[in-house]
């Protein structure tokens, strides 16, 4: 008698293999084995008569290092099929934190109400342990992390001690169980970091066993440039490459995937194993400050406010704005105020622009958008975000499809309630995975619904370096989703962001019910995962 038997379902085993009519049984936090339908016994039976039964999703790219910490059940992941989280991407970890890296964990966690009593990477995952997650987690070291540690916000080359000292918190941090390292090459300070200091961080980590991911140094007009680098940096360091949520943003530069894509595909025929993940809308979300030339972000907030309020650099700020020929990703240049909505609000004085784009907001109080979003980064201390409407639905398309394409949501951890609810949200961390089964395989039929699941399952569990999970196959951990094809859907809209998805009946985590008939039970089933270095 096993302790769970699941049958009657379709189970798609996510290997890209076809569904097969089978009977899934669970032994503690483990799967059993699978039975013909009829053949098996539990001690709880669960009837998946027209449902399918697959692994866990993998989520290979969020940003759930605090928010986890505050909203332990996960909430926005769990009900919609993520059983594991691989934080610590675009370059920022919650661990390891020294110097001005401790200072700003400090200073954000405030935000959601959690103290920050960790400096180790160790101590971080400990901690995640006692809180006890909905979701199990995993998480790579931020280069961005390290440097601002190290060196603090200055642009400036990194000395060969300060690179010294870098890699040993990095290689501290991979014995202590990180999966690798991940750059953020568009926010300071990782835009100050030359590619011959992260080739020196991605090969510590490479020779630990671990990857490197990027969200490269820019996705608009120089995204070939950056995802040559990105490459490079693999091949020089003789590591894995992710390229985090793939895209070409800015009108003027949509269809270059095709051509990112090609290149990516030639550096794997040459040895170098580079993939990418991508999430399924057409916008991206992120901090506001992120719009300003990187010689603005040079050095602490107090600096670079005090250099917001200096009539002269705002003159050249606005110039910059204008013009698309800048070496940096120029956000603003490439979208267009219309194309950039306010989120994460906190001030009274622009509150009421929360989810208004720049431009309409800049019309209602009759002032120039430039001078607003400066306006508004100074009140909110540069604590704001933006949705950026930037990204071709074609391109959605062509990255989503192609084999080599993981799904990860580039969100968090949240809820309706709570400090996570309080602003509107970027859909994604709601309904990622759901859309790409509804919308890209049902819908457009892109690809077949063992194709949609393989993306999100076995493909970014063998990217880490997962060996348990992303497989329904005996042995396994049993993290598991059992979901309607006919009503499977994200329901979350940039409009109305903090809504749950339909069609995900059950899920397990580790072999415990945490979303039972579509609702939590409040388990926190999940494991801390630690990668196991491997010296090469």
């Amino acid at each position: 008698m096993h302790d769970i038997l699941i049958r009657n379902g379709r189970v798609i085993d996510g290997t890209g293999s076809p569904g097969i009519m089978m009977d899934l049984v669970i032994d503690g936090t483990k799967i059993g084995r699978l039975y013909k339908p009829g053949d098996g016994k539990g001690s709880v039976e669960i009837d998946a008569e027209g449902l399918v039964v697959c692994p866990g999703f993998v989520d290979i790219h969020t940003h759930s290092d605090f928010s986890l910490l505050g909203c332990p059940l996960a909430e926005s992941k769990i009900r919609q099929g993520v059983t594991t989280e691989l934080l610590g991407n675009c370059g920022g970890s919650a661990a390891p934190i020294i110097g001005a890296a401790r200072k700003q964990a400090v200073d954000y966690a405030k935000k959601l109400w959690v103290d920050v009593t960790w400096s180790s990477f160790d101590e971080y995952l400990l901690h995640l342990s006692d809180v006890r997650t909905s979701v199990n987690v995993a998480s790579l070291v931020g280069a961005d992390t390290l440097r601002l540690g190290v060196i603090g916000a200055n642009d400036t080359q990194a000395t060969e001690n300060q690179l010294r000292q870098m890699n040993e918190l990095l290689a501290q941090a991979m014995i202590e169980g990180a999966y690798g390292i991940s750059s953020g090459l568009i926010y300071a300070p990782g835009c100050f970091a030359s590619t011959d200091e992260l080739t020196s961080l991605a090969s510590t980590s490479a020779s630990l066993g671990g990857f490197y991911a990027s969200h490269i140094r820019g996705e608009g007009r120089t995204v070939v440039k950056a995802v040559a680098e990105a490459i490079k940096i693999g091949r020089d360091a003789d590591s894995r490459v992710q390229i985090s949520h793939h895209k070409a943003i800015g009108i003027d530069n949509w269809g270059l995937v095709s051509k990112t894509i090609a290149m990516i595909e030639a550096a794997r025929s040459e040895g170098v194993d580079v993939a990418f993940d991508v999430y399924p809308y057409t916008a991206s979300s992120t901090w506001l400050n992120s719009i300003l030339p990187p010689a603005i972000r040079d050095g602490e907030t107090d600096s670079i406010l005090k250099r917001l309020g200096d009539e002269k650099t705002r003159e050249e700020i606005k110039r910059a704005f204008q013009n698309k020929d800048t070496d940096w990703e120029n956000t603003v240049a490439e979208d267009g105020w219309d194309r950039i909505v306010l989120i994460g609000l906190k001030s009274e004085k622009y509150g009421m622009f929360e989810n208004k784009s720049i431009s309409d907001a800049a019309s209602e109080l009759n002032v120039s958008p430039d001078d607003l979003a400066l306006d508004i980064l100074a009140e909110d201390y540069l604590g704001v975000f933006a949705i950026f409407h930037e990204i071709s639905e074609d391109d959605v398309k062509t990255v989503i499809s192609h084999p080599l394409s993981a799904i990860g949501s580039d969100g968090e951890a949240e809820a309706p309630y709570g400090q996570t609810g309080d602003s509107a949200t970027h859909p994604r961390s709601y309904g990622t995975f759901p859309r790409v089964i509804r919308r890209y395989s049902i819908e457009m039929g892109l690809f077949p619904m063992e194709e949609a699941i393989r993306k999100m399952t076995s493909w970014p569990a063998e990217r880490i370096g997962l060996i348990d999970r992303g497989v329904i196959a005996k042995g396994m951990a049993a993290d598991i989703v059992v979901f309607n094809p006919d009503t499977i859907r994200d329901m979350a809209t940039f409009e109305d962001s903090h809504r749950y998805p339909e069609g995900i009946v059950h899920v397990f985590v580790n072999g415990q019910m945490t979303i039972q008939d579509g609702d939590h039970t409040k388990e926190r089933a999940g494991q801390v995962l630690r990668h196991k270095p491997r010296v090469s």
